[in-house]
């Protein structure tokens, strides 16, 4: 359980900006997943301030978790930054079998290389995690006016009333405003998605979600007017999903239609316990 003397604050972001030569190239071949009518420029911002944020994380996980080690996925891609990514990056222990990690990263640059979207296979995943490797997202959010108070100071509770969040595996955009929970979202898949289910519907398609889920999900936010970054924690895919509801954004013209799978970022670990998940 996450609560606010776990959050980091992180000071003096600026010096973490990434100095990533292909946010450009990355913008170019970046796809609208919700908000179709988004902006050149704000998808160039989006992209690096999530940027920002991983360099933030890979920073602290070097200094702070000594026998964990962090790989950035645009580190090792090989698809000249031209598909979606997959994922953030991985993560593993200082005593990984080498030869099994670059096995690992070539099976996954073949099959983004061979997906038309960049995906890879819930196969995969759970190879990887059958050799500890486990596979990373580091979702960063702009602080912003409902996260302060009056005088334009950080609530640290306020932040901590907002989620880890996962698009579904079978629908992302809900255009005619009908899934606001599980069991619709149950509904759909048995009608148009061909998924098969006569009894404890619920537990099967928490178990499809969480095979197409990361391992690990790490939450991020930004402060960029006071240049500070705080760091909340993180959470397993197995937590997540145990704890997860199907839910809806509220952002008018914006991401109204975008369905997540959501559990409160309360239900995490402090990040220092990453290790141990």
């Amino acid at each position: 359980m996450i609560n606010k003397s776990d959050i980091q604050v992180i000071n003096d972001i600026q010096g973490y900006i990434s100095s990533t030569k292909d946010i450009q190239t990355i913008v170019e071949h970046t796809v609208n997943t919700w908000q179709e009518d988004r902006t050149e420029s704000s998808k160039q911002s989006d992209t690096k301030l999530g940027k920002l944020a991983e360099d933030i994380f890979a920073s602290y996980i070097k200094k702070n978790i000594k026998n964990l080690i962090y790989i950035s996925y645009d580190d090792f891609r090989t698809d000249s930054f031209e598909k979606h990514a997959p994922f953030d990056g991985l993560v593993f222990n200082d005593t990984i079998n080498l030869d099994i990690l670059k096995e690992i990263i070539s099976h996954i640059n073949d099959e983004v290389s061979s997906n038309q979207w960049g995906k890879i296979s819930d196969e995969l995943k759970y190879k990887c995690y059958k050799n500890h490797i486990y596979i990373v997202e580091v979702k960063s959010t702009r602080v912003n006016a409902r996260h302060l108070d009056d005088n334009e100071h950080i609530k640290l509770d306020a932040l901590l009333e907002d989620d880890f969040l996962e698009y579904p595996k079978y629908l992302r955009i809900d255009k005619y405003n009908k899934i606001h929970n599980f069991y619709a979202y149950i509904d759909f898949c048995k009608k148009y998605r061909s998924f098969i289910c006569h009894n404890d519907c619920l537990s099967k398609i928490k178990e499809e979600e969480k095979k197409n889920m990361r391992h690990i999900y790490i939450r991020i936010y930004i402060n960029e007017k006071e240049q500070k970054a705080y760091i909340i924690g993180c959470i397993s895919n197995k937590t997540f999903i145990q704890n997860a509801i199907i839910k809806k954004m509220s952002q008018r013209n914006k991401s109204e239609q975008a369905l997540y799978i959501a559990t409160s970022l309360k239900n995490g670990v402090h990040i220092d316990n990453m290790a141990k998940l």
